[in-house]
């Protein structure tokens, strides 16, 4: 059975060319070995297997099409958030094995990597799959965390229920006290009858006190 190796190109030693020449160049609709020898001037015909290798880091998409990563990495700002996430999803098996496998020396990755796959340590590519990725985190940042993405609510925080906001009750009420204090005056002017009958005016004020004056 064939050994299932992590990304890797031969010649790694070219792989801080190709990186610094995405940067520089505009995002193309394609990138293709056209793009490669055209546009961003690498010529040589080991250049063909870096488009393979952005496939399997998650910069552009098996019809050869850039993705947000691609776009992403060339911002100087994230590039190497963006590129730290890439290795890390490409070479998941060497940083369940050790976490901080950024952090070794190229032996001691090869070694880990030949345990991982299973091959022998006399085997031919396991120096290269080392070689990729030692080159590959120069362009990273493994010790700043992942921005949280905006719009885009963290899933744990939508399942806790929410929480009465105690100051915003604290203000309804404080506003319910104030309307219950405020009260109304006013003045009522009366054009009474010219009358001696008494139980004229006795009508007018019982009527006055039921219909105007009374408060629930």
């Amino acid at each position: 059975m064939a050994a299932k190796y992590p990304p890797y190109v031969n010649a790694y030693g070219n792989i801080s060319k190709l990186f610094e020449e995405i940067k520089k160049a505009s995002v193309p609709a394609k990138f293709t070995n056209n793009f490669l020898q055209t546009v961003l001037g690498l010529k040589s015909t080991s250049y063909r297997a870096m488009i393979p290798l952005l496939k399997k880091l998650g910069f552009i998409d098996q019809s050869n099409v850039p993705l947000k990563a691609y776009k992403d990495f060339r911002d100087n700002s994230v590039s190497k958030k963006v590129m730290a996430d890439c290795i890390r999803r490409a070479y998941a098996d060497l940083f369940q094995a050790n976490e901080f496998a950024y952090k070794l020396k190229k032996s001691e990755i090869t070694e880990k990597l030949s345990t991982i796959t299973g091959t022998a340590k006399d085997d031919k590519n396991i120096p290269s799959v080392a070689g990729t990725f030692v080159e590959l985190c120069k362009y990273a940042d493994f010790e700043s965390k992942p921005d949280k993405p905006k719009g885009n609510p963290d899933p744990e925080e939508q399942k806790r229920p929410k929480q009465p906001d105690q100051n915003l009750d604290l203000q309804n009420n404080k506003s319910n006290e104030t309307v219950k204090k405020i009260g109304l005056s006013y003045t009522i002017n009366l054009n009474l009858p010219a009358t001696t009958e008494i139980e004229v005016y006795n009508s007018i004020f019982k009527s006055l006190k039921e219909h105007i004056l009374y408060e629930e």
